[in-house]
């Protein structure tokens, strides 16, 4: 079985505030721009809840591209949340770190699931090394430079 890894990082308090606009970005219909933004704001103010429980992880791997998860992703994750069902986690199974989608069932028990049909669903038994690391609540994308396949 082969698993996607992810490298768990400490997450250093930002002293980086960016510019806020005032009116929302519309991905609708152009509106126009305000003349001004508002106050700064910080990522970590929208990223992290828990500071004390909140780690970066680096994607590796395709199983989660169908989610639009893609490899080099960072995943910001909160040890402090509680996982439910189909939540995005990082799990350590069998000493790896893996970010799957939580699937709880009271027939099928525990399974992890990728979002690309070429990888199987994970069953956790009894005799699996398993638990869940934590749950992930925002991921940082580089679009810019990423070779994706958009038809537009």
């Amino acid at each position: 079985m082969k698993l996607a890894n992810i490298q768990i990082f400490k997450v250093l308090k930002s002293v980086t505030e960016l510019p806020l606009f005032l009116s929302t970005i519309q991905a609708g219909f152009p509106s126009p721009a305000d003349d001004y933004l508002e106050d700064a704001i910080s990522l970590d103010d929208i990223c992290i809840s828990n500071p004390a429980s909140t780690f970066l992880g680096r994607v590796k791997g395709q199983s989660l591209k169908d989610i639009c998860v893609y490899e080099g992703d960072i995943v910001v994750i909160d040890k402090s949340l509680e996982p439910e069902h189909r939540d995005l986690v990082v799990c350590a199974i069998d000493g790896e770190f893996n970010a799957k989608i939580l699937h709880l069932d009271d027939l099928q028990g525990i399974r992890l699931l990728s979002a690309n049909p070429g990888f199987q669903p994970i069953v956790i038994n009894e005799l699996t090394d398993f638990r869940v690391w934590g749950v992930v609540t925002y991921i940082i994308q580089n679009i810019k430079n990423r070779s994706h396949d958009w038809n537009y």
